[in-house]
């Protein structure tokens, strides 16, 4: 299992922060920032399935909602809406898959840094570390914790939480499991993991909050581009 993971996911991330660190002047905090952008474009396509599918269960709501008014068993009512969502062309776990996919990634550059940049075993042939320095601008030091990133990463996240589609109000006059749970996860993800990020990020290398940073405000201008383009369509 190690062995694949190194092959796979861990080597790549590590070469490819290396190699693009070489071609920024060696800076590897723009090596972090610049490799970030290009996974996010990489990613972009599932993320915005992600998206215009959140926009679209908005839409839904009504018929969703005439669903579970049938009060149907909880094995036929969940039948009618998968069937809903193949109609409408809905995948309601596209955005688990799209979280999935980050964090193998997280945990590569993670890493990265804990073990420090120069790794020969990990390195590939044509790569080198001489003439790299492991800080943002010549400014931070990345390789250790710095609260300012690690407060702009739980900022960015919080901005980013209160953009993303708002939850369908219920209509019914006693909430189900669901919609409370659906409803607790919403505000959690507003209030509660901001915070835990910031927590996390203070602990870790700065790399880490410098790339959930860069990560928050991709996530920002895609959503507020696919609003704009997708949203009145749907």
């Amino acid at each position: 299992m190690e062995t694949l993971w190194n092959t796979i996911i861990y080597q790549p991330i590590y070469n490819a922060l290396i190699g693009i660190s070489h071609l920024l002047g060696g800076d590897v905090g723009l090596g972090v920032i610049l490799l970030t952008i290009i996974i996010r474009l990489a990613l972009f396509p599932l993320s915005k399935k992600s998206l215009v599918g959140q926009y679209k269960m908005r839409a839904l709501d009504p018929k969703i909602q005439a669903i579970k008014e049938k009060k149907l068993p909880a094995q036929e009512e969940s039948k009618e809406l998968f069937a809903l969502y193949k109609t409408e062309g809905i995948n309601p776990f596209s955005g688990c898959l799209y979280l999935l996919l980050q964090l193998p990634i997280l945990f590569a550059l993670y890493f990265s840094f804990m073990r420090g940049i120069e790794q020969p075993q990990h390195l590939y042939s044509f790569l080198s570390t001489e003439r790299l320095h492991a800080t943002l601008l010549g400014l931070i030091d990345i390789t250790k914790p710095f609260f300012p990133l690690a407060l702009t990463a739980g900022i960015t996240q919080a901005i980013q939480a209160f953009l993303m589609p708002k939850q369908p109000v219920s209509t019914g006059v006693t909430p189900s499991f669901q919609e409370q749970f659906t409803k607790s996860m919403s505000a959690q993800t507003k209030y509660v993991l901001p915070l835990i990020i910031v927590f996390i990020s203070w602990k870790l290398a700065a790399a880490v909050a410098l790339y959930w940073t860069v990560t928050n405000i991709f996530s920002i201008f895609q959503e507020l581009y696919i609003r704009k383009k997708y949203r009145p369509a749907l």
